[in-house]
């Protein structure tokens, strides 16, 4: 698979820029960027036009532009829901009905408003403006079914049902207990009235649940739209408390309308917008998921506090604190069970991945056993027909499946030492390890093991200790393996340089082997995604990587003065 269809495959976001690259009214990075600048210096904007416009100018530009933004976000959302998939198709064109259900609210309004000599309200206008309620909460409930398992859909819930409770208990302070208390104006309007922080506070619990719920990419236009549903709900409660209580008046006040229309339209032309929930396990808790609900609650209980201290808290203000004091316990006792019911599941998987290990392990010693004595007895074979053996040529392939013979016995002395590195619990503590002692006890090996090999220590090896662990050996002795048997030359040579500075200890094993491209050199770690399926790589060299990273050091390839590879091994010099 080429590169390029693995990044088609494993990043959503990859398929949902290609797919919608030349959609139209879809923005790049920097264009989205520039937008916001626009959409804000034009709310700005209208606050100062509004300001130096006479009471005629103000309404007919009021209403030009609420109308406009909104008519412009149902649009920009139709085209999202246009270039995504199912079910976030659904969930955006709902929304996008939604919004349009509100732009023609907004245009009877203003036909009202302009040439009708008055807004009626309750009146025609509100039958779009209750309808668009409708569109946008079940869009935003099939976005929120798009990217969660059943497992989390009570978990959910129960966060809107706390999220809901704390904006009512706020609502009641703030928009509905004045309204209802307003009881001049007729029950029509009064309930009307009421009715629209009621459907807000729905929406707004909705959104902010979803908006938290979001993960990967699609989490900001996502938050974004929640927020504009947010900027809505407030506007329209602000709406109706003024209705009711004071009289409506074209102002300033309409640029919070305008403002989420602007910020919804732009959630629907994030570069993001459209890319598909990622694939993760929704059982994890997300920190923001955790603690954002309690933002309302605080706010909730601030609100009600306030109130029993000034002598205004009346039996429906303390009857929805304490609902929102049981939506909280709720909350905690689900997340309590559920935390519970991942800690059993952590435990029963950590059972079975333990007994999986041993039995892995075993497997491991015998298989290794049985390789090591049959190899053995082939090595040994092999060894006295070379002694009978007069064919130059016989004897040159008969040395070479001795060759192999040995690096096999090598692979399971190295099986030996992973073995070791897993069975013993992770536990790597740094230890003293002396430096001379490891390395001129594996030459004297190496030196018997490869004698028409020549192994030679440039100067003295320092006495001072570093901090590794007992497989040390392991990985020198891979290492000088690795520059014998890749080594073309006729005498193979190896040079070992090793120099102690204040902090680290550095061993240098150079070759006049063919050498390595420095594009190859990582690659023969086993490093990056692909690790021991990396071309190159061994299992000796990936263990040299694994026990050096595990002891705080580095280790790297580079080019020897004789034309072959240098590996460099770093290691921190042991502190008391």
């Amino acid at each position: 698979m080429s590169a390029e269809s693995h990044a088609d495959v494993s990043d959503p976001s990859a398929v949902e820029s290609e797919r919608g690259s030349s959609a139209p009214l879809r923005l790049g990075p920097r264009q989205f960027r520039l937008a916001w600048i626009v959409a804000g210096l034009f709310v700005f904007g209208s606050i100062g036009l509004m300001r130096l416009m006479g009471p005629r100018g103000t309404l007919l530009f009021s209403n030009v532009v609420l109308v406009a933004s909104a008519a412009g976000a149902a649009v920009a959302l139709g085209l999202l829901a246009h270039r995504s998939e199912p079910p976030d198709a659904l969930g955006w064109g709902l929304t996008a009905v939604g919004t349009g259900l509100f732009a023609t609210g907004e245009f009877a309004w203003m036909c009202y408003e302009l040439w009708l000599s008055g807004v009626p309200f309750p009146g025609v206008p509100d039958l779009f403006y209750l309808a668009d309620y409708l569109f946008l909460g079940a869009g935003l409930l099939v976005l929120a079914a798009s990217q969660h398992r059943l497992g989390s859909i009570l978990r959910i819930t129960l966060d809107g049902f706390l999220v809901a409770a704390a904006l009512l208990a706020i609502s009641w302070q703030f928009v509905l207990a004045p309204i209802l208390a307003h009881g001049a104006a007729g029950g029509a309007t009064l309930w009307l009235s009421a009715a629209y922080p009621s459907l807000d506070i729905v929406l707004a619990a909705v959104a902010f649940v979803v908006a938290v719920h979001a993960r990967g990419s699609r989490r900001v236009p996502i938050t974004l739209f929640a927020a504009g549903n947010l900027v809505w709900a407030f506007a329209d409660s602000a709406f109706a408390y003024l209705s009711i209580t004071g009289g409506y008046i074209y102002s300033e006040f309409d640029v919070i309308w305008l403002a989420g229309n602007l910020i919804v339209a732009l959630a629907a032309l994030h570069p993001s917008a459209a890319t598909p929930p990622p694939e993760v396990d929704r059982r994890r808790y997300a920190f923001r998921e955790t603690v954002a609900p309690y933002v309302p609650f605080l706010l909730a209980m601030t609100v009600t506090g306030y109130a029993a201290s000034t002598g205004a808290l009346d039996p429906i203000g303390l009857a929805l604190g304490a609902l929102v004091l049981l939506a909280l316990v709720a909350r905690q006792t689900y997340v309590f069970f559920d935390a519970a019911a991942l800690s059993r599941r952590l435990e029963r998987n950590e059972e079975t991945l333990s007994r999986r290990n041993e039995e892995l392990l075993l497997l491991n010693r015998i298989v290794r056993h049985d390789i090591r004595n049959d190899m053995a007895v082939v090595l040994g074979w092999g060894e006295e027909l070379n002694d009978r053996l007069d064919d130059e040529d016989e004897r040159a392939m008969l040395e070479r499946m001795l060759g192999t013979t040995r690096h096999t016995i090598e692979l399971t002395e190295t099986l030996q030492a992973f073995t070791e590195l897993w069975d013993d619990d992770g536990d790597h503590g740094a230890e003293p390890v002396s430096l001379e002692a490891t390395l001129a006890e594996t030459l004297e090996r190496r030196r018997e093991a490869y004698a028409d090999a020549e192994f030679v220590v440039d100067g003295s090896i320092p006495t001072a200790p570093v901090s590794a662990g007992p497989l040390l050996s392991t990985v020198f002795r891979n290492l000088l393996n690795n520059a014998v048997q890749h080594n073309d030359a006729t005498e193979p040579r190896v040079v070992v340089t090793a120099d102690t500075g204040p902090e680290m200890a550095t061993v240098r094993i150079a070759d006049n082997g063919p050498g390595v491209p420095p594009d190859r050199r990582d690659a023969l770690f086993g490093r990056g995604e692909k690790g021991l399926e990396s071309e190159g790589s061994g299992v000796g060299l990936y263990l040299v990587d694994t026990l050096v990273s595990q002891y705080g050091g580095d280790v790297w390839i580079e080019s020897s003065e004789p034309g072959g590879a240098a590996v460099v091994v770093e290691l921190q010099r042991y502190r008391e």
